[in-house]
């Protein structure tokens, strides 16, 4: 089994302190729709759950080499890297607990989508056949401790984070496989990870889908303890959301 610790990666909360203006921070299952911010963890936001998110957030995440990867940069310069569509992805630290405060710049009518803790687990090719099957992977890719978590959004509480989880009580991710590049955030070559491809891969975590905010300043700010021993994230990002584009 060569999925072992180095690999079992531990990337809890995104990074965020915003400022939301006039838009309200209200809870998921908040009757007055119009005044959501953070999409419920039953809904499906911009056309798919959370569970599908959490996948496409690992493959984002684990994705890009490290001398440019957001979960190492320590100041928001690289944000904006392999950002698409209309939700961009936050992360938190990646191998480290330290405190992390970045700054970045954001498009208009741009939802965001982050991590508040989490953690996975990956088969590589060669391993055994019973090392790679849904039981085995899930069972590894669990968080295992009770977490704590507070989010602000603009100064004001996220009400009841823990309700936003991917695991099977929640928005179950499905399985996915993860493509690394050479210069990864874990440091493994091909000698360590055939084809530095991981698959299976499973993870569970506590996530936020953030609709849209105001043009203008935001602070998203958050600090989680749990889900894995020793996991802890206390993460600030400063954004700048950017003006609509006047119509000529």
């Amino acid at each position: 089994m060569k999925c072992n610790a180095q690999y079992r990666v531990l990337i809890p909360a995104v990074i965020a302190c915003v400022g939301l203006h006039a838009l309200p921070v209200a809870a998921a299952d908040s009757d007055d729709r119009a005044s959501v911010l953070v999409a419920s963890i039953q809904s499906n936001p911009n056309g798919q759950s959370y569970g599908h998110w959490a996948a496409d957030w690992w493959q984002w995440a684990l994705g890009i080499p490290a001398a440019t990867n957001p979960l190492t940069d320590t100041t928001g310069a690289h944000c904006g890297q392999r950002q698409v569509g209309d939700v961009w992805f936050l992360g938190g630290r990646i191998l480290s607990t330290d405190p992390v405060v970045r700054v970045c710049q954001i498009p208009s009518t741009t939802s965001l989508f982050f991590p508040l803790i989490n953690t996975g687990f990956a088969a590589f090719l060669n391993d055994p056949p019973e090392q790679r099957t849904e039981a085995f992977v899930r069972a590894h890719s669990a968080c295992t401790e009770p977490v704590e978590i507070s989010v602000w959004i603009d100064g004001r509480d996220v009400r009841r984070p823990e309700r936003f989880f991917t695991g099977a009580s929640g928005s179950q991710s499905p399985f996915f496989t993860i493509q690394m590049p050479t210069g990864n955030v874990l440091g493994a070559g091909e000698a360590d990870i055939p084809e530095l491809v991981l698959t299976p891969t499973a993870e569970q975590g506590y996530y936020l889908f953030v609709r849209p905010l105001s043009a203008g300043t935001h602070t998203i700010q958050w600090i989680a303890s749990g889900c894995t021993s020793g996991g802890f994230q206390d993460i600030t990002y400063h954004l700048t959301v950017a003006g609509e584009r006047e119509e000529r």
